[in-house]
């Protein structure tokens, strides 16, 4: 078997029967995860968009795997960018996340009162379940996307709330059930 090689790009996938797309889409909708807004610095200028696919990729070292497509306005940012941030986002942050999910509602995107904005290394969430700042390790090509491996370099953790989770193409709430 042949190494894995993470720098090679993914060819499309062979042409799929009429509906295929539509149906993968909805079965992608039937995924609960998490959401976590991406934020870095482009020269002078804050970029940030909101993302359904970050999953935790190891503890040792401290890794977040996600997703970004191409089209998305932060990707060139992210891609020239050294470091990064992350802020998985509670329920209590829908509000914001609809900021980051809509290029209609940029404009209203990091505001002091909700941003740190001195933060050297990436603009950094106020809020959110946890925020990490990250040096992005690796970006993969995945044909439509890139993918982005990042290793935390300082984490603050917030009071345990609910989190807010994409499913259904919407954003929900998520109440934490006792064990």
């Amino acid at each position: 078997m042949a190494p894995f090689d993470a720098s090679a790009s993914w060819s499309a996938a062979p042409a799929e029967p009429d509906g295929f797309a539509d149906r993968f889409k909805d079965a992608l909708a039937n995924l609960a995860s998490g959401v976590a807004i991406i934020s870095c610095w482009d020269d002078d200028a804050p970029r940030g968009l909101l993302v359904s696919s970050i999953t935790g990729l190891s503890v040792d070292p401290p890794r977040f795997l996600f997703c970004v497509r191409k089209e998305a306005a932060s990707h060139e940012a992210l891609l020239r960018a050294e470091t990064c941030g992350v802020a998985i986002l509670s329920s209590g942050d829908h509000e914001e996340a609809l900021r980051f999910s809509s290029s209609a509602r940029a404009s209203e995107r990091f505001a002091p009162s909700r941003w740190d904005l001195d933060h050297q290394d990436a603009p950094a969430y106020l809020g959110g379940l946890s925020t990490a700042t990250c040096r992005i390790d690796s970006r993969i090509d995945a044909t439509t996307h890139s993918m982005f491996v990042v290793s935390a370099i300082d984490i603050v953790v917030a009071p345990s709330t609910n989190p807010l989770i994409a499913f259904a193409r919407g954003l929900h709430g998520l109440e934490a059930v006792a064990a």
